[in-house]
């Protein structure tokens, strides 16, 4: 999701470098709520929504197709299922020929079997990818540290281990 939002992204800004003074004005400020799960916005947000989707076709075709694929990793039920609702997701995306949206289905494709293995038990890195950005913030800190010993104290003590 974090990879196709930033597609959306760019597209908005891309969008609202070209476009005229009142579409620039009702894309200002959207970012947050283009990349909000839909059933999240406020009464409010959800009309600021519609307006931004009324002024700029593009956009909505980006934001449906965002938010269908976080209903299919929501309902999905398992791989298979899975599987077939994210193939008929990407051939909607090949109709775009967004280069954007491409360019994010060539790197789920590329992750293919492991994107799909979430749908096994639903676990997502978010862990793993937490504890390896901490030890590198340990690693920026230890800068200078001569001894490996020194250097692996700090990590045992904040992070566990043996």
């Amino acid at each position: 999701m974090k990879l196709l939002n930033e597609r959306l992204t760019q597209a908005r800004r891309s969008i609202q470098k070209k476009a005229d003074p009142q579409t620039y004005a009702i894309l200002k400020g959207s970012r947050w709520i283009l990349v909000k799960a839909r059933d999240d916005l406020t009464p409010e947000q959800e009309l600021q929504l519609q307006q931004i989707l009324m002024s700029c076709p593009q956009l909505r075709v980006m934001y449906l197709l965002k938010e269908e694929f976080r209903t299919i990793c929501d309902k999905a039920q398992d791989r298979q299922q899975a599987s077939r609702f994210l193939r008929a997701w990407i051939w909607k995306v090949e109709q775009t020929k967004d280069k954007r949206l491409l360019k994010f289905v060539k790197t789920l494709t590329n992750w293919w079997d492991e994107f799909l293995n979430y749908f096994i038990n639903r676990v997502t890195q978010g862990f793993v990818e937490g504890i390896n950005n901490a030890i590198r913030a340990t690693i920026r800190r230890a800068f200078g540290f001569r001894n490996f010993d020194i250097f692996r104290l700090p990590i045992l003590a904040q992070y566990g281990g043996s």
